[in-house]
């Protein structure tokens, strides 16, 4: 009887084994997956679920968050998808939780890094203030902002150390500094986690200089118009004078006059010799 009693005992406990390891094996254990695994905030994150409730509301949820991220409902076989937004948190590690009707949940990680929003304009002039707009890093942290040589990436021309706030906020002006026209970058790197954002591309333009029209004065022109109506005094040029020559042909009676003088002076002379 006894050997009866124990064949019994272990024939039930089989039995029981066999049943926890089949329901085991038949219901198994919900889970998620969510692509990307990373991004900034703003970023769009979907969601995937199987093995939840059959028909069932699940509902979506951001660790540190109290609100529901997303509501969706299950299918025939206890799957869903869903999509949600990052929202505005400082960077790091965060639980995404989903969780269905009947209390079945489960949750993936997502990381959450810094980016820069905005840049006021892509292109000035050396001097030029723009202003820098980002968020994702980590809260009341050290930032720095850095202008890049564009063919060498190691070659920091001019960079500014802020603060972002209590959510990784930022929002800086910076001065373009003092560099040849061309193509540079501009990025941010948070303090604590090292963590750097995408490049932003800006040109430096040279103006073009132009000369600057000179003004006169009413007095000015007047001079100037008296300048240029003035007579101007050359030295005459001095012809030297000829000498004036009497020659016998060149003047007029001569000749006659001439003759009487001789006919006269023979008269003279012969009246002596009387």
């Amino acid at each position: 009887m006894k050997f009866v009693k124990v064949l019994k005992l272990l024939l039930v406990a089989s039995i029981a084994v066999f049943v926890i390891q089949s329901s085991s094996a038949v219901i198994p254990s919900p889970s998620i997956e969510i692509y990307p695994v990373s991004g900034s905030v703003g970023s769009s994150v979907s969601i995937k679920g199987k093995d939840f409730s059959i028909e069932s509301e699940v509902r979506i949820f951001w660790e540190g968050k109290d609100k529901i991220m997303a509501s969706t409902k299950t299918d025939s076989k206890g799957s869903f998808s869903a999509s949600i937004t990052v929202p505005q948190v400082p960077c790091g590690y965060y639980r995404i939780k989903a969780i269905d009707e009947v209390g079945f949940n489960a949750y993936s990680t997502f990381r959450v890094t810094p980016k820069i929003t905005k840049i006021s304009a892509t292109k000035g002039s050396p001097g030029t203030v723009i202003t820098i707009s980002g968020n994702g890093f980590s809260a009341d942290s050290d930032v720095e902002i850095r202008f890049l040589d564009p063919f060498n990436e190691t070659w920091i021309i001019s960079q500014k150390l802020i603060r972002s706030n209590d959510t990784g906020v930022i929002q800086a002006n910076f001065e373009i500094p003092q560099t040849s026209e061309g193509e540079y970058r501009i990025y941010a790197i948070d303090s604590k986690t090292g963590l750097k954002t995408e490049y932003f591309k800006f040109t430096v333009t040279v103006p073009k200089t132009t000369p600057v029209p000179t003004t006169t004065t009413s007095n000015e022109q007047s001079n100037k118009a008296n300048q240029t109506t003035k007579p101007t005094t050359t030295a005459s040029r001095v012809t030297p004078k000829t000498p004036v020559t009497f020659s016998p042909k060149s003047t007029p009676g001569f000749e006659f006059l001439l003759g009487v003088g001789g006919i006269a002076a023979a008269f003279l002379m012969s009246r002596r010799r009387r």
